[in-house]
């Protein structure tokens, strides 16, 4: 396995060369982008070209195959220290950075920084991967920080976040950043075929529309069979304005999945995404834009735009209507109402090819 594998991250796999080419191979790095666009999948890359026992590294073009190599794909090499989530926590604890018991789940650490420090086993060098940085506490943080500040010789310490505004700037002015972005439409579609997520092309283009680049995205939408719900919206929706109540039915059976309101506002957030998309790609065909669409999204915005009353404007006001949901939820406690509201709006700006004001 080697850098090829690596899809859509070139440009970055460029910087890491360069960078090792001419013997400037910072101490610590923060890998910064959406969730499952490949930044775990760089990391272990990075530490196989740094541990490979074939190729050199300044090459920064590990083999795959040696032992070295294998034992980094399969988290077995003793060089290497990886920190995530523990199970059932939404924070990074003490423990799995200087050692010890972690308490709640009676689990004994060694502790990444005490790892670290410690001289290499089989590689010339140590490398820590921090999975899931933006959950790093105060504790967590601070004890991490006095590693940072003083790296050992050698030594790699790789963060992997999703945003800066998720790091503390103790950790950000100590740390070499690296964005990622989400995933281009081609890559993904290979991917997906490749991972064998699914076998049908147009499948993958549909998951990769939906999914903002993101590989981890798509397995959530494929175990929750949300590919089908938003197959189900979009056959809906060019029929809203003369029979909103199966639209609003869909609506309000799929925001029932959610336990809490707030899992109930995110399943509305994915809806709404989906009808701000489709209202995009009606906005593109009026104006004779070119657009990369599944055919599922071009369907249904093709029906939109067979029977489409009003102009431009007339869509963006439906694509405004749909984004403020978010501050109807706020003033209005009630979801169905906010809801209703929401459809009987939309069907009011299509029908009559003008904007309305939002029914408070």
């Amino acid at each position: 396995m080697s850098w090829q594998d690596v899809l859509g991250h070139d440009a970055q796999i460029d910087r890491f060369r360069r960078n090792l080419a001419n013997g400037r191979l910072a101490s610590t790095f923060l890998f910064v982008g959406p969730t499952g666009i490949g930044k775990h999948l760089f990391a272990l890359k990075l530490t196989q070209a740094l541990f490979c026992q074939v190729n050199p590294e300044v090459a920064c073009d590990p083999c795959g195959t040696c032992p070295s190599c294998q034992q980094v794909m399969s988290d077995t090499h003793p060089d290497l220290h990886t920190v995530g989530l523990l199970p059932n926590k939404n924070e990074l604890v003490v423990a799995q950075f200087t050692g010890g018991i972690e308490n709640s789940s009676n689990q004994e650490f060694k502790g990444a920084c005490y790892e670290i420090n410690l001289k290499p086993v089989a590689a010339k060098r140590k490398v820590v991967i921090v999975d899931d940085a933006d959950n790093l506490n105060e504790d967590s943080t601070g004890k991490l920080l006095k590693t940072l500040e003083e790296p050992p010789a050698n030594a790699v310490i790789i963060l992997i976040g999703t945003s800066l505004s998720q790091q503390k700037d103790t950790i950000l002015s100590r740390c070499q950043i690296i964005p990622f972005s989400p995933l281009a439409v081609e890559d993904m579609q290979q991917i997906l075929i490749q991972q064998e997520l699914v076998d049908d092309p147009e499948e993958a283009l549909e998951l990769t529309m939906i999914s903002n680049g993101s590989v981890g995205l798509v397995q959530q939408l494929l175990d929750q069979d949300l590919l089908e719900v938003r197959r189900e919206l979009l056959r809906l929706l060019p029929g809203l304005p003369n029979h909103p109540e199966g639209f609003c039915s869909l609506v309000h059976e799929f925001i029932k999945r959610g336990t809490s309101r707030s899992e109930k506002t995110d399943q509305l957030d994915f809806l709404a995404a989906i009808v701000i998309d489709c209202f995009h790609q009606v906005l593109l065909m009026l104006s004779h834009r070119p657009s990369v669409s599944d055919q599922a999204m071009r369907d249904a915005s093709q029906q939109i735009l067979e029977h489409w009353l009003g102009d431009s404007e007339t869509v963006i006001a439906c694509i405004d209507r749909t984004t403020d949901l978010k501050f109807h939820l706020l003033r209005n406690g009630n979801m169905n109402t906010v809801v209703e509201a929401w459809v009987d709006d939309l069907s009011q700006i299509w029908l009559s090819a003008g904007f309305k004001l939002p029914t408070p």
